[in-house]
């Protein structure tokens, strides 16, 4: 089988994101691959796609909005804003960071390799669950981000999109199962609606990753 070039694995990547976030298949029309292209041409990192798209999807699950995120155009200033915190990001930490090409290479290859692990675990009981891992899993696998602070946004991002698929992907008893440990853990915690909710949101997270032995995605 030919390699796949890095070009179409970040297509593929981003694309990928993109159905799972949106809980079914999806394929670019040909506006949103130009502008996804265009990202591609002009160097703007995976971290910062992944990063702009996942903070659109969530922040429109947090509001409560229903209606889909159907077009990639739709997601490009949160790229863009992504993309400029990560360059002053590289800009401030200097031409040479503590892990090098390689050990740097070989931390992504080894959190990928868990989450093919993690996917081989949930495959029998949670086959879409299954799913999103492996999806996730081919994304850290396409990424080459350029330095540490590049590869940390990257593993953010991913992050929360694997904990909001697994979410989705289980069966409504269980997510109901979930949610009623998180809100009973948050009970005592003080703040306004909006901290509360944050709250609920790591219980939760936590849980889940309990329950689907996840890997904590960050560098060593």
């Amino acid at each position: 089988m030919p390699e796949v070039s890095p070009e179409i694995a970040y297509y593929r990547a981003v694309e990928d994101l993109f159905g799972r976030l949106r809980g079914m298949p999806h394929t670019f029309s040909p506006k949103d691959f130009q502008l996804l292209r265009g990202w591609w041409r002009e160097g703007v990192p995976l971290a910062a796609v992944v990063g702009g798209i996942t903070e659109v999807f969530m922040n429109k699950k947090d509001r409560g909005d229903e209606d889909p995120v159907v077009s990639l155009g739709y997601c490009r200033h949160a790229v863009r804003r992504h993309a400029k915190e990560l360059a002053g990001l590289r800009a401030g930490a200097g031409p040479v960071g503590m892990l090098g090409a390689p050990e740097l290479r070989g931390q992504l290859d080894e959190l990928a390799a868990r989450l093919g692990e993690a996917a081989e675990r949930a495959a029998m009981k949670h086959p879409r669950v299954a799913g999103v891992i492996e999806g996730c899993r081919g994304e850290l696998e396409a990424a080459a981000p350029a330095d540490e602070a590049e590869a940390e946004a990257l593993l953010l991002a991913l992050e929360t999109s694997l904990l909001e698929g697994c979410f989705d992907a289980l069966d409504p008893e269980e997510r109901d199962a979930i949610d009623a440990v998180a809100r009973e853990l948050a009970q005592a915690s003080p703040g306004d609606a909006e901290v509360r909710l944050r709250v609920v949101r790591a219980h939760r997270d936590r849980e889940l990753r309990r329950r689907l032995s996840l890997p904590r995605l960050e560098l060593a």
